[in-house]
Formats: structure tokens, C-alpha cells, sequence
């Protein structure tokens, strides 16, 4: 009986936690069936609650209302993102995986979005094999799934992820699977990235459009490329402010591309992707003064 009394106390805490969540899921979905957006409630972002939640909200995945789904999406994404412990990141990214399935293809492509802002060790054998199986059949948001796949590093997809880079189809989908090969150490894909690149003149469109393709292919040769554009003082691009446009040198822009993908760099990005400094100036050419001196600089691949 004393042990009976003992499960009691012990559990009953527990369950009524575990209930009192359940009733915020609840609450929470209401008004999202409503057509509201309400704030998520903390409680379900709390990482330590992944084994509540991850059985409390798989109901709410398989809705049939899109919106619904992809507040769940929204919830595995910013809790698993926030996540320390590596079994919880990659619960998260197993249902996002699982999104990418998703019939709303405009779930499927948040999904998608929200997969490529966790590491690559967040993946496991199950996830990648997963995104194997989305490139096979060929998925909606084709080309980002492409680029998913370069970044995991799934070498066996090599040769099919070949025959997308071929006359015949679409050139969002072409660019992505040489991107994608690229960032697998394709030689091959390389050269051809680069020489289409080295062709274009540097300007706006090519660092806002082409450079962050070539920061994702985490190629030396496409780093050492943009390095050696990020030193010259030509002024091919323009200031922010569409009220006060100037030409500048576009070394401002590239020196906060190169931030988050390099060991050691000098200067940090805030939450607006923003060196953080007061003398922009000033930064670049510590910058450039830092590759000078650090030609044997290592490139992070941990990431997107």
C-alpha cells in the first residue's frame, strides 16, 4: 500500500503537467483553426518537453488544415533549433523531414527551410535516407531539396544528381544539382560553376543572387573566387539606402557572407546579418588584412 501511496505523489505531478500542456496545445490550435495567430506558447518550446509534445502534437501533423501543419512545423523547428542535447535536434528534424512530404507544397517548402538551419549531425542514417528517397521521386521544391542533399554529403546520389545538371532541364534545377556536386567535392561540377561565375561581372545581382551559392558550395576554389573579388576596390555595387544609392566596392556585402563559414574570422554577424562593428570601413580591411595574413584559413561545412 506504501509503495501504491509513493507511485501516486511521485506520478501525479506528472500527469497533471502533462495535461495542463496537452490543454495549451489545444487551446493553441483552436485559434489557429480560427484564423488567428496566436503566439506559441513557451512552454511548448521548451526543449525538455520534446517527449510530451512530440506525441501531443502528431495528431496536429497529419490535419488536414495546411495552416495547422505548418504551425507544427513553425514548433519543431524553433524548439528543436534551440535544442542542446542531439536526440532532441534530431526528433526535430525527423518530423521536418517528414514535412517535406507534406501535400501543401508550401508546407513542404518551409519544411524544407526550416531543415537547412540545423547541423549536419542532426541527421540521422533515417533522415538522410528520407531525402534520399524525396530525390528519387523527384519532390516538389526539387532544386532545395537538391542542394539538402549536397550538404549531407549523400555521395551515392552522385551520378542521378548528374543527370540533372543536363540540357533538357529546368536551370533552377540544373544550377542546383552543380551546386549540390560542388558542395560534395565534384571536380568536375566545380570547374563548371566557376567558369560560368568567373564569367559574369561582379555587381549587385551576382553577389545577392550568385555568391551565397558559392558560400553554400563551401569550395575552396569558390571561397578563394570570392576573397579575391571581396580585396578589390572597385566600385560595382550600391549602398543599402535606395534614397542615397552610391557605388561601392562590393567587399562590404562579401565580407558578411564569408562571416559564418569561416574559422576564426575577426568580426561576428548580429541577428540582421550585420558585421558588428561602428567603422564598416575600418572592418573591410581588417578583413582583407586577415586573409592576407591567414591564407591557410579553414572553411566550416557544418552547415547550410
Amino acid at each position: 500500500m506504501s509503495f501504491f501511496i509513493f507511485a501516486i505523489v511521485v506520478l501525479l505531478p506528472c500527469l497533471s503537467y502533462s495535461q495542463k500542456l496537452d490543454e495549451q496545445v489545444s487551446i493553441y490550435f483552436t485559434e489557429v483553426r480560427a484564423g488567428k495567430n496566436p503566439s506559441i506558447p513557451k512552454s511548448m518550446l521548451l526543449p525538455e518537453n520534446v517527449n510530451a509534445w512530440k506525441e501531443t502534437l502528431a495528431p496536429y501533423q497529419r490535419d488536414t488544415v495546411a495552416a495547422i501543419r505548418a504551425k507544427v512545423y513553425m514548433i519543431f523547428h524553433q524548439s528543436g533549433t534551440s535544442a542542446k542535447q542531439s536526440v532532441l535536434r534530431q526528433t526535430a528534424v525527423h518530423h521536418l523531414v517528414q514535412g517535406c512530404k507534406d501535400k501543401d507544397t508550401g508546407n513542404a517548402g518551409l519544411a524544407l527551410d526550416y531543415l537547412t538551419t540545423f547541423r549536419k549531425d542532426d541527421f540521422t542514417t533515417a533522415s538522410k535516407d528520407s531525402i534520399k528517397n524525396l530525390i528519387r521521386s523527384k519532390t516538389a521544391h526539387f532544386d532545395p531539396v537538391l542542394k539538402l542533399a549536397g550538404f549531407l554529403e549523400l555521395t551515392d546520389l552522385k551520378e542521378s544528381i548528374r543527370h540533372y545538371t543536363k540540357t533538357g532541364n529546368v536551370q533552377a534545377v540544373r544550377w542546383a544539382a552543380l551546386v549540390s556536386l560542388s558542395r560534395m567535392n565534384d571536380a568536375e561540377a566545380t570547374g563548371e560553376v566557376m567558369r560560368r561565375v568567373r564569367k559574369l561581372p561582379v555587381s549587385d545581382d551576382i553577389v545577392y543572387k550568385i555568391f551565397p551559392d558559392l558560400i553554400y558550395t563551401r569550395h575552396a576554389e569558390a571561397i578563394r573566387y570570392m576573397v579575391e573579388v571581396m580585396q578589390r576596390d572597385d566600385k560595382n555595387c550600391m549602398t543599402a539606402d535606395a534614397e542615397r544609392e552610391e557605388p561601392i566596392p562590393c567587399g562590404y556585402r562579401i565580407m558578411e557572407q564569408l562571416a559564418p563559414v569561416i574559422k576564426g574570422y575577426p568580426f561576428e554577424l548580429d541577428e540582421s546579418g550585420d558585421i558588428k562593428t561602428k567603422d564598416y570601413t575600418a572592418a573591410l580591411q581588417k578583413v582583407r588584412e586577415w586573409f592576407i595574413k591567414h591564407k591557410d584559413y579553414t572553411i566550416m561545412r557544418d552547415r547550410f
